[in-house]
């Protein structure tokens, strides 16, 4: 009994350790790094990025989602676009703008030949400092509003984001490095109260047309907060009170879809994103999806994409 218990007890030691030492370096980070000269960037701070398509996925790490540890706003001035975030669909068409937060993952499907526009990119420390401590909760509802809606369609106003840039590299460029982060930090919350809010209508929800809209809608709700450690339908039913049959009908009637093949995308896809785009070992990986053991990972992986992580992450 007792050399159970130590057994268990070093099994648990290790996986701690091991989620603990999971140093994630995304490879993105290098490209943003090789391609901003001094005069466009605060460090690492902020950087200002001329021509966002030198940033696209797919020549960084192929066409395939990958995963950021910072923020950006890509505004487009010309084309369009089909974009994924956390797999969620848009649509872009120029001109616009589309907010990616740090720790989300992307994928760029389809894009026009003439697809142009320019990025402002933003460490997680400087984001923080933007959405932390202001006016109560209010920062917070901007920041969850971002995240909801991603994307800004322009008309009238289609100049303002270019305005915002233009100010930005004012401040970046100018030869007076005091409070030079001080300034951006207000100038580019004053942006985003300014203008996105009215955009974004904060705090505005609206239902699903039926009761299986509202069903599949607080599923997916569900998957995306909960498929990094829950796989299983059965624990998304128990979530919304109902069984996973009545489950399962609902999102096929109202996707064409089964339950199980959307919590599935969700976690390939995030799988997909950190083979390719951190350091992370397979067995960090695995550590942090729950799998009992890299043996079953490796199999659900393949039995999905028809090739194991270490060969996908050669790809």
């Amino acid at each position: 009994v007792s050399l159970c218990y130590c057994v268990l007890f070093w099994y648990i030691c290790n996986k701690i350790s091991r989620m603990k030492n999971q140093i994630v370096s995304y490879k993105w980070r290098n490209r943003i790094d090789e391609i901003t000269p001094e005069s466009s960037r605060i460090g690492m701070d902020l950087l200002l990025i001329e021509d966002a398509n030198a940033i696209r996925a797919e020549r960084v790490i192929g066409k395939e989602p990958f995963k950021i540890d910072m923020s950006m706003a890509i505004i487009y001035d010309r084309g369009e676009a089909e974009f994924k975030i956390d797999m969620h669909t848009y649509q872009i068409k120029a001109p616009t703008v589309i907010t990616i937060m740090a720790g989300q993952t992307c994928e760029l499907i389809n894009y026009s030949n003439d697809l142009q526009g320019r990025a402002i990119v933003m460490s997680g420390s400087f984001t923080d400092s933007l959405f932390v401590g202001v006016e109560g909760g209010y920062t917070h509802k901007l920041y969850s509003s971002m995240i909801n809606n991603p994307l800004i369609n322009f008309d009238k106003d289609q100049n303002v984001f270019s305005l915002y840039y233009r100010l930005l590299k004012n401040i970046v460029q100018s030869p007076h490095s005091d409070f030079k982060i001080d300034a951006v930090r207000h100038l580019t919350l004053a942006m985003f109260y300014g203008y996105s809010h009215m955009k974004h209508n904060m705090g505005s929800y609206v239902k699903g047309t039926n009761r299986q809209d509202d069903i599949y809608s607080t599923f997916l709700d569900a998957v995306s907060k909960h498929y990094k450690k829950e796989r299983e339908v059965g624990f998304y039913a128990d979530k919304l009170c109902i069984t996973p049959k009545h489950l399962s009908q609902v999102v096929k009637e109202v996707s064409g879809r089964t339950a199980s093949s959307i919590i599935e995308d969700y976690v390939i896809t995030e799988i997909k994103a950190l083979l390719l785009s951190t350091n992370m070992t397979i067995m960090q990986i695995s550590d942090y999806f729950n799998f009992p053991s890299q043996s079953v990972f490796g199999k659900y992986f393949k039995r999905v994409t028809g090739m194991s992580p270490k060969e996908y992450r050669k790809i």
